[in-house]
């Protein structure tokens, strides 16, 4: 018999540990490569949204809401510039909750007055101010991205690493996540509540009912069972703190979702009525049971109880400027949602915003926003309602199932889980339709539920290859539309005049006295004054005032009466005036030119595409015998936005 040494010993062991991390890595570095393969077009989207985030930001403007209900706000009680503020911020009775703007943009803006003081800068640079709201954003859709995969992987167990990577592929790439998700709206802000909610109900309904099957039998008392028993309490303990923690988290999400958009109830009354209807037949379990679902219940009814009356007295305090409310709650205590309500069932308040038809909602809107996986849902839908008769009493009995205890089987529990998602995607709209006043943006939570319920039906049925190809296309459209094209040359002009120098026509620097410069915008959406405004900690900021005068879609004799007050209430010495207007806008300054009025280019941002005005009606005017260039030339040229420097006499 052979006899080894100690070292022999000691070399074999070294050997079989290097091949055993040399196949460890391998496999890792495989893992990692399939991994990277199977969710590329997740990865793209997710580069995309940091570079069109804090590199390259993007130039569209989606709405004034992302500005004046957002940023524009906190910036204005940081630096005292006197901005904007909007009737949704009226101080006798407010229709947003300032604390939910505070909670997500205090912190940025603050770091920004820091540096600003910090370094000394006489304005914060326009970028920075730009790129720090959203960037609080992109942070936010990160993480969401985070619950989106665990809910793929908690929905679909039974998915392999490839299907689950389609389905974020769908995700990453649609124009909401590259777009409203980088976005200071607060539409995107309820998406990632929404998202958030689903997935701690389904968290805590599991520990629920984890904790209801492993319970131990109380009328048993051999010594086998009373070690599973220390066993089962030993784990029930640590599920029993992960309850509390998602029940507190559950409370939280609902109060912050409600002030921050009181249609939130809409998007979560299906996670709330599967909770209830999961936990409905626990109810008669062991006493210990029925202790710790009252506790629950408690956590979560005691959060949101919490989390809601801390915001109202933020609100309270901030819209009467201390704590007088205190000694007048009944008329001073500011409940934002509850305002919001009584505002909107106002017909004649809406009928100021634009009044819609129902049907709008679900035939355009949601169209504009999911293009083909909306039209896939459709044509499901009628496939349905088609063959009801047929599948009429499968449909009931999943119907009566979809709100109870998760069948055994995986093929029940695929059917019942898409029944599930084809729910928390359809029935918001029920409500969400029935107020007059309707918008695309209004839409954007239901992003999630949709590419859960029929992304993996596309994949059962191997059509998701087709439908991807027409996504990617039309997400591709839809986000550089969106994403720089609309109304995608006001920010790079405010940019140029925020860092235009400060002279006169004459090229003359200014005196140390308090100067003007002044603001028209003609034909744009409202420019946010954060960004036009110089900003900073330092005194000498304030020798420069900026106007802002917002015409927006008026008539020409409005700017033109406009331009000669300027110039009449003003000293010509010290101040600058600019007007911005689209090209398609041009020929409206003709007359102001006629009267000793001049308008020098001084620059000109494309592409800028204002749909709001009707951009297209007016027909294009080429010299005859132009060519093909020329043409095209002119139809770029049209769609810019012109930034004038005006003087007089």
């Amino acid at each position: 018999m052979k006899t080894t040494t100690l070292s022999q010993q000691s070399g074999d062991n070294t050997h079989s540990r290097k091949v055993n991390r040399s196949n460890r890595e391998s496999s890792l570095s495989t893992k990692y490569h399939i991994y990277q393969s199977e969710y590329k077009w997740y990865f793209i989207g997710v580069i995309t949204r940091i570079l069109w985030t804090l590199v390259y930001p993007q130039r569209g403007y989606i709405h004034p809401d992302e500005f004046f209900q957002g940023p524009e706000v906190v910036f204005d009680d940081f630096f005292r510039t006197n901005l904007t503020r909007t009737h949704e911020f009226n101080p006798t009775a407010p229709l947003r909750s300032v604390a939910i703007l505070y909670l997500l943009y205090g912190l940025p803006v603050s770091i920004l007055s820091w540096l600003s003081s910090i370094f000394h800068w006489s304005t914060i640079p326009f970028h920075l101010k730009l790129i720090f709201p959203r960037s609080v954003i992109l942070f936010l859709s990160l993480c969401t991205d985070i619950f989106f995969h665990r809910l793929i992987k908690i929905f679909y167990p039974n998915f392999t690493s490839k299907q689950q990577g389609i389905i974020m592929n769908y995700y990453g790439i649609a124009h909401v996540t590259l777009v409203f998700f980088t976005r200071t709206l607060s539409n995107s802000f309820e998406a990632f509540l929404f998202l958030a909610l689903i997935y701690l109900i389904n968290l805590n309904v599991s520990s629920l009912l984890s904790i209801a099957i492993n319970s131990p039998n109380e009328n048993t008392s051999d010594t086998s069972s009373d070690q599973n028993s220390i066993q089962t309490i030993t784990q029930t303990t640590v599920t029993d703190w992960y309850l509390t923690l998602t029940s507190s988290a559950i409370g939280f999400i609902c109060a912050l979702g409600i002030f921050n958009r009181p249609t939130f109830p809409a998007f979560a009354i299906v996670p709330l009525i599967y909770w209830f209807t999961h936990i409905l037949p626990t109810i008669n379990h062991s006493f210990r049971f029925q202790l710790l679902l009252s506790r629950t219940i408690s956590f979560i009814v005691g959060s949101f109880i919490l989390t809601s009356g801390l915001l109202i007295l933020f609100d309270s305090y901030y819209y009467n400027n201390g704590f007088s409310f205190t000694f007048d709650l009944k008329n001073r205590l500011i409940i934002c949602p509850l305002n919001f309500i009584l505002y909107n069932i106002d017909a004649t308040n809406l009928d100021k915003h634009g009044l819609h038809p129902p049907w709008l909602h679900f035939i355009v809107n949601a169209t504009i926003l999911f293009g083909p996986l909306h039209l896939c849902v459709i044509l499901w839908g009628a496939f349905q309602l088609l063959n009801f008769k047929l599948y009429r009493q499968v449909m009931i009995d999943r119907l009566s199932q979809i709100f109870q205890r998760r069948p055994t089987t995986n093929e029940q529990s695929l059917q019942l889980t898409s029944s599930l998602l084809a729910y928390l995607y359809l029935v918001p709209f029920i409500p969400l339709s029935t107020f007059p006043h309707q918008e695309p943006r209004f839409l954007l939570p239901l992003l999630f539920p949709l590419i859960l319920f029929i992304v993996p039906l596309l994949i059962t049925h191997n059509l998701h290859k087709i439908i991807f190809r027409l996504w990617v296309a039309f997400n591709i459209a839809i986000a550089i539309l969106y994403g720089h094209m609309h109304q995608g040359g006001l920010l790079p002009a405010l940019q140029h005049i925020h860092d235009y120098p400060l002279s006169t026509a004459k090229n003359v620097l200014f005196a140390d006295d308090l100067n003007k410069r002044i603001l028209v915008t003609y034909h744009t959406y409202m420019p946010p004054g954060y960004l036009i405004k110089r900003m900073s900690k330092l005194e000498v900021n304030k020798t420069l005032d900026t106007i802002i005068i917002d015409l927006q879609g008026t008539k020409r004799e409005n700017l033109d009466r406009t331009i000669k007050d300027i110039f009449n209430r003003h000293s010509i010495s010290n101040i600058q005036v600019f007007v911005v207007l689209p090209g398609t806008c041009r020929t409206d300054l003709i007359h102001l030119k006629q009267q000793k009025y001049t308008f020098d280019l001084i620059e000109q941002f494309g592409f800028h595409l204002d749909l709001d005005h009707n951009a297209f009606e007016e027909p294009y005017h080429v010299k005859d015998g132009g060519t093909t260039y020329q043409w095209l030339q002119t139809i770029w040229n049209r769609y810019k936005l012109d930034v004038y420097q005006v003087t007089h006499g």
